[in-house]
């Protein structure tokens, strides 16, 4: 199977990152057939244009290699009736979910998890990057089920659910301009930042914000992704205190809450 290299998150050359042998280096290593629209560029305008150009391309599956803060910049210049009309998927993580969202609400699927930039140094051993290659090479996402947290008697067996979502600031930006109708589908969310000394009660108004936007519109159920958040002296908060908290936070809605890594699985939205 074929797959686009894009870019729609970071002002960025491809081409010119430091990290880019190992990034060409993990495609070549699992003899995966792609082709090169993330590469040529800096600029938002250049971004779009090779874009659309891979959407145009006969690649199966569109990975938007990284993250960043650009991505909100490019929704109204791509081309939408292009992307909904040819059929792609679309792939990638963080800044993605502006993209992701606004996709998933014209009917288009997306799958959430990963990016390729520095995936050596994220994923160092072969095992550990495996489900992304088998992923790029089959089409079909890899992942186990998502750990029940309350309110669900059992795991969560995700590739029978539909599911929406992701970082959670980002989400709740975009669901209150699309107000997609969530009660047939799982909310997935997480956080991350870069900034020091966050602490739950921060996390906790991030929710608050999201509840606000949904709280006519809820969902089935709630999947929590791997949250990272550090105190001041740069120590992690556990991920178990994050979602104790979260479950509490949300106790009052009954609503089935779950766990899932998705450092190290790959969710689709639909």
């Amino acid at each position: 199977m074929k797959i686009a290299l894009a870019n729609l998150c970071k002002t960025e050359d491809f081409a010119k990152l430091s990290s880019l042998d190992e990034s060409i280096s993990f495609l070549n290593e699992n003899k995966i057939e792609y082709l090169d629209f993330a590469s040529g560029t800096e600029k938002i305008d250049g971004m779009v244009e090779k874009f659309n150009q891979s959407i145009l391309s006969d690649a199966k599956i569109v990975w938007v290699i990284r993250g960043g803060n650009k991505c909100i910049q490019t929704l109204d210049k791509l081309d939408w009736d292009n992307i909904v009309k040819l059929g792609k998927r679309f792939y990638g993580l963080s800044d993605f979910t502006h993209f992701s969202t606004m996709a998933v609400s014209k009917g288009i699927t997306c799958f959430y998890g990963q990016g390729l930039t520095r995936i050596k140094q994220f994923f160092p051993a072969e095992n550990d990057r495996k489900f992304i290659a088998d992923f790029l090479k089959t089409g079909i996402p890899v992942s186990e089920n998502a750990k029940a947290l309350a309110f669900a008697n059992s795991d969560l067996d995700i590739s029978k659910e539909k599911i929406i979502g992701g970082h959670l600031l980002i989400f709740t930006l975009m669901q209150s301009l699309l107000n997609i109708d969530l009660k047939n589908r799982h909310l997935f969310i997480e956080y991350h930042t870069g900034a020091i000394g966050e602490d739950l009660d921060d996390f906790g108004y991030y929710l608050d914000q999201l509840l606000y936007v949904v709280k006519n519109n809820m969902p089935k159920g709630f999947i929590f992704g791997r949250t990272e958040m550090k105190n001041f002296d740069n120590s992690q908060i556990p991920i178990d205190e994050i979602n104790k908290y979260s479950v509490e936070k949300l106790s009052k809605y009954n609503l089935p809450i779950y766990y899932i890594d998705h450092f190290k699985n790959t969710i689709t939205f639909s």
